[in-house]
């Protein structure tokens, strides 16, 4: 006969794994990020998003980057939409990118000033493309500890200008690393960038897109960051070129490197025996090529771990971008799974 401990004991056995499952499942929305200038989605593009149950968009409106000449801030790549009637299907989320070279030498008048002139553009740009009305202001910057108290005071000026309307950043892994000297950006919610965690100028990195090891160096402390996150994984891929050991620049889309006796692999990457012609670019001979991908199991890695470490119940997983060439390197599913990795 069981005693009354035995039973208590037996009985507590048995609620345990109901209340270890306890938690509710995490609420996910589903988005694209869409970063071309000119607004104008393929069928295909549009019948993928569709598919997927894609109901927001972030949606660059334009660049502020700095004019050496006039030593002033200014807009570029403003937005041009042509396909409004599929656009207004979607949740919009405007998106201003910021260079923090822009940050560099302000006072405080002349951030207030570019707080209002981003403001007023966004406004402006939204209401000529029909979603005037948008409840949430993005803003892309890749501050650091030199320009965070202006980039603060921006922040903290585009929200005032902007009423009940949210107002989110972009967040860098390493600005969860380093959150005592990146500091902890005065906006509503954080976007986190999952992406672009290597050294993209050093001749050795492996992967400087998305590394599953690299990504758990980064967010030891994830748990400790105070603002709610969203997330953003990638699904781009591009080539690093190197000459004579040194960064010589980017190609993006280029066709994978033959197997020929014009490249020999070096390193992470590929040498050119001889000058030749690759997907319409010239390489040189000497130069070496480092194809980096954004790969189905590394991504989906980087989605589970980030699933077990993000705090809060609600978030939006954002990929990037939304663009005929990269959805073509996934099946359907392979994107429903990524999209899934954050329950």
């Amino acid at each position: 006969m069981l005693t009354r401990t035995a039973i208590f004991v037996f009985m507590l056995l048995l609620c345990f794994p109901a209340c270890k499952n306890d938690r509710p499942p995490r609420k996910t929305a589903r988005a694209f990020y869409y970063w071309k200038s000119v607004f104008a989605p393929t069928a295909f593009e549009k019948r993928r998003a569709d598919s997927l149950g894609i109901m927001t968009l972030y949606l660059k409106l334009f660049d502020v980057v700095w004019n050496k000449t006039t030593r002033a801030a200014e807009p570029a790549a403003k937005l041009l939409v042509r396909d409004t009637a599929w656009l207004l299907q979607k949740n919009i989320v405007p998106v201003v990118f910021i260079t923090n070279e822009c940050l560099y030498g302000q006072d405080s008048a002349q951030t207030q000033l570019l707080a209002m002139r981003i403001a007023r553009l966004a406004n402006k740009l939204a209401a000529q493309n029909g979603f005037g009305e948008y409840r949430q202001l993005q803003i892309d910057c890749d501050w650091s500890a030199t320009t965070r108290e202006r980039y603060f005071q921006l922040l903290r000026a585009i929200k005032a200008m902007n009423g009940n309307r949210a107002i989110t950043a972009t967040i860098r892994l390493h600005q969860v690393k380093y959150q005592g000297s990146s500091g902890i950006p005065p906006v509503d919610r954080g976007l986190l960038m999952c992406y672009n965690m290597g050294d993209l100028q050093q001749e050795h990195t492996r992967n400087s897109i998305i590394d599953a090891g690299e990504f758990q160096r980064y967010v030891r402390r994830l748990s400790t960051y105070p603002l709610p996150l969203d997330a953003g994984l990638p699904l781009f891929s591009w080539t690093v070129v190197f000459d004579q050991g040194r960064y010589a620049g980017l190609i993006r889309n280029m066709p994978a490197i033959p197997g020929s006796n014009a490249f020999e692999p070096s390193g992470t990457g590929y040498r050119a025996l001889k000058d030749t012609l690759l997907g319409g670019r010239q390489v040189k001979r000497g130069q070496v090529l480092r194809p980096e991908n954004s790969d189905f199991s590394t991504v989906m890695a980087v989605g589970r771990s980030l699933s077990g470490k993000i705090r809060n119940q609600e978030l939006t997983v954002a990929l990037y971008h939304l663009d005929s060439l990269t959805l073509n390197k996934y099946s359907f599913y392979e994107l429903e799974d990524i999209f899934s990795s954050l329950h």
